[in-house]
Order: C-alpha cells, then structure tokens, then sequence
C-alpha cells in the first residue's frame, strides 16, 4: 500500500510540474507585424519614413538602413522606438527604382530580429533582392555570439543564434520526467519481487 501511496505521489507532482511548465510565457520573439511602406509597394516619390510594427514591445537598440537603388542611404535621422514600432525618416536625392529597408531589433525577451522589405519609387521593375545595404560602422550591434553584425539587405529574417526555445526545454523536461517516473516504477516493481 506504501509503494502505491509513492506512486500516485509521484504521478501528481509529475502532472503538478508539467502543468505549470505549459503555463508559462509564450516563447515566440517578436516579428513584423506590418510595414509602411509595405513590402512590394510602389510609389510616385519616396515616403517621408519607414514604419516597421512588430507582435510585441521593441527594445533599444534598433537599426533600420534603408538603401537607394544607387547604392546610397535614404534613412536620415535616428531611429524611433515606440513601444512596438520602429520608424525611421527618409530623404536624398531619390532615385527611382527599388529600395531596400533592412532591420535589426532587439524583441521584449532579448532575442535579435533581422529582415527586410523592398519597395519602389518610380516605374521601374521590383528587384527582389533589392540594393546591397551600405550600413557606416556606427550601425554594428554585438551578436549573442559576440561577433558585430550591421543590418544586410539580404537578411533572411534568422536569428542564427542557436538557443533554445522554451518548448524544447519544455518537451526536454517532460522526456526527463517520464524517464525518472517509468525508471522509478521499473524500480520498485523489481524490489517487490
């Protein structure tokens, strides 16, 4: 009767525990929400500013370069961080053709986001890839790794830095808790024999 009483002991502190881990915070980072311009659009003259909105709050610092078809920047200004958009104001000479806004921002639990958008100015053709992002040294943010990185046109919106999610660690520590529960039954199965 004792080793039953142990068992369903172990069995509730096990549900106790997994019950609380799926309670705890969303391990998602922060993402593009929307864009202003939006990706792929087209305008008569260059926008006054870029406007990037994310899923969650915004920590400094935040880069944004936005990079002319001729190579130039077009961001002018400091960026602005307001909760959970990112602005920057836009100027120069404006060529038309295709534009490349880059970003680098730190999401509210401390993870790196990295992407970009292209837009058009003119009636040119929409280059994809857009213009290569001509960032000054000033724009280099420490990596979690510890190398700096600037912003790049040709991002692909990873954060490269290889930790892990709370889901793993969630899936890891349920894995862990079943193999103690089932070892620990094993256990005592053979010690009543």
């Amino acid at each position: 009767m004792r080793k039953h009483a142990r068992l369903a002991a172990l069995a509730t502190a096990l549900v106790a525990v997994l019950a609380a881990g799926w309670n705890l915070p969303a391990s998602a980072h922060a993402s593009l929400v929307s864009s202003d311009p939006a990706a792929g659009q087209r305008f008569d003259a260059l926008p006054e500013r870029v406007r990037l909105e994310f899923s969650e709050p915004i920590s400094a610092p935040a880069y944004v370069v936005v990079t002319a078809p001729d190579g130039s920047r077009a961001d002018q200004g400091e960026v602005r961080i307001d909760d959970a958009v990112v602005s920057v104001a836009l100027g120069g000479s404006a060529p038309e053709g295709t534009y490349s806004a880059a970003f680098r921002v730190v999401s509210e639990d401390g993870h790196p986001v990295t992407g970009r958008i292209v837009f058009v100015v003119g009636d040119g053709p929409l280059d994809e890839k857009g213009p290569s992002a001509s960032a000054p040294a000033d724009a280099a943010t420490p990596d979690p790794a510890g190398s700096s990185r600037t912003p790049d046109a040709r991002d692909d919106g990873a954060d490269g830095d290889g930790g892990l999610s709370l889901g793993q660690v969630q899936v890891g520590v349920t894995v862990a808790l079943f193999a103690v529960a089932g070892g620990l039954l094993l256990w005592s199965r053979r010690r009543s024999r």
